[in-house]
């Protein structure tokens, strides 16, 4: 049987006194897997786009699917129930072997692969009552460790003023740095030992938890709603720039991604899912969440379940570039303050710079797109085909193409070069009797000497050199 991390996550995060973090019984209602899904139905609803596409009828059930998700668009966050303990559970909590519970193998956590310790680690902070009292490098004073077990496990020295605040805030994150007004929250930095958070970052529940290794720079992974948790959970050994991954399962599962500044701001943003398989009693994802440019992927699911790289500015609509597989280079994918939704949904393949800037533009395009290409609604909608740079920009243009080559500079007047598909029928059907799709493949144009070379130098520690040589 499969659980979704989405699942997981509430079961960790969202009702503690249900997960191994804590054990015993509690009156508080878990929140179920079917829940959770549904509020993340709810969450990622749209406003219906205007208009429809002409040559739909083939793929009925995609288009389903992505009305379903636009209807719901802009219905407000699930507000989840946080625990609170009345004086009884509070008693049973302080008497209780929550850490040995804690490292049960028979826990969740210990089902779900990660290793229990075998040894309790040195309790530096398990006893302070009322927080540390310090002072922030501005002068004001504030306090830090201040909760049930947010200290407990590792240094205090390493903890910046007005950090780690909140029950098992920092519990067990061994050898992790944190800078001032970060981890606060229930869980906000559980176990993730070896890594370095700066300033003002990792806030809400579960926020880094369960992250080992990971970099995290100043004002990144923090909730966007009261209710946001695990915005950077799971994401061992990634890396998040600057003002990053903010809102809930924003940057979730990402092990070992570059994420740029400015960038996976929005629910489930760059939301990379796992699941259990609980016959294997392991966790797996589908691969690698790869690595994201600076100010891309900000839109609710505009880059949730990508696997592979996105360059600077891309992506940056509703579900833009969600189910992806492939490389989508700068400016692509969806414009910043457009309505360019689904404009590389479930694409597979590479994108280059400029290009599929459209509704639905590049859904479900398989292939190599160049520059300043498909920029229209529903250009290259459905193509599995190599087009050239300066093409197909045009309403409808190269829709569907499968079997042909579309050269540079062709195809660049609404419904050109366009394969027809009849309603309810699977697949199109191309119309080579003008020898319209020769003459585009024999089409060239000249570049520009002023034509854009793509940006150079530093993209920020966390975006540099996020591509192979390949791309």
């Amino acid at each position: 049987m499969k659980f979704s991390s989405v699942s997981f996550l509430a079961a960790v995060f969202s009702s503690p006194l249900s997960t191994p973090l804590f054990g015993g019984s509690s009156s508080v209602v878990v929140v179920s897997a079917s829940a959770i899904v549904e509020a993340v139905k709810k969450e990622s609803g749209r406003e219906k786009r205007e208009g429809q596409g002409r040559f739909l009828g083939a793929f009925s059930k995609a288009d389903s699917l992505r009305e379903t998700l636009l209807e719901r668009k802009n219905k407000k966050p699930r507000k989840v129930r946080h625990w609170k303990p009345n004086e009884v559970e509070e008693a049973d909590f302080n008497s209780s072997t929550a850490l040995g519970r804690l490292n049960s193998t028979t826990s969740l956590l210990g089902r779900l692969g990660i290793e229990p310790s075998r040894t309790k680690v040195e309790s530096f902070a398990a006893d302070i009552s009322g927080g540390i009292p310090c002072t922030k490098k501005n002068g004001e004073a504030d306090v830090k460790c201040d909760g049930y077990y947010a200290c407990d496990g590792i240094n205090p020295d390493h903890v910046g003023c007005g950090s780690c605040n909140g029950q098992a805030a920092c519990l067990f994150a061994t050898g992790t740095v944190i800078g001032e007004e970060s981890c606060n929250e229930f869980g906000a930095c559980y176990k993730t030992s070896g890594a370095e958070i700066e300033d003002q970052s990792c806030n809400g529940v579960g926020a880094c938890g369960l992250s080992p290794g990971i970099v995290v720079e100043e004002g990144s992974c923090n909730k966007s709603y009261e209710d946001d948790y695990a915005m950077c959970g799971l994401a061992s050994g990634a890396h998040i720039g600057k003002e990053s991954c903010l809102g809930h399962y924003a940057c979730t599962k990402r092990d070992g991604s570059k994420i740029g500044k400015g960038s996976c701001q929005g629910y489930e943003s760059c939301y990379a899912p796992f699941y259990y398989d609980e016959e294997a009693e392991g966790r797996y994802s589908d691969g690698p969440g790869g690595n994201i440019g600076d100010g891309s992927c900000n839109y609710t699911m505009s880059c949730g379940a990508f696997r592979g790289t996105v360059g600077n500015d891309s992506c940056n609509t509703f579900c833009a570039c969600y189910f992806g597989r492939g490389t989508v280079h700068d400016g692509s994918c969806g414009r910043s303050d457009s309505s360019d939704y689904f404009a590389c949904w479930d694409m597979r393949g590479t994108v280059h710079d400029n290009s599929c800037n459209g509704v639905i533009a590049c859904d479900s395009t398989y292939g190599r797109i160049g520059k300043e290409s498909c920029n229209e609604y529903e250009a290259c909608y459905h193509s599995s085909t190599f087009i050239g740079d300066k093409s197909c920009n045009g309403n409808s243009t190269c829709f569907g193409v499968n079997g042909y080559e579309i050269g540079s500079c062709a195809c660049n007047t609404d419904f050109e070069c366009l394969c027809v598909s009849e309603e309810g029928e699977e697949g199109y059907t191309c119309d080579n009797s003008d020898g319209v799709f020769t003459d585009a493949q024999k089409s060239t144009c000249k570049r520009s000497a002023k034509a854009r070379k793509g940006r150079e130098g530093d993209r920020g520690s966390a975006s540099a050199n996020i591509f192979s040589p390949d791309d």
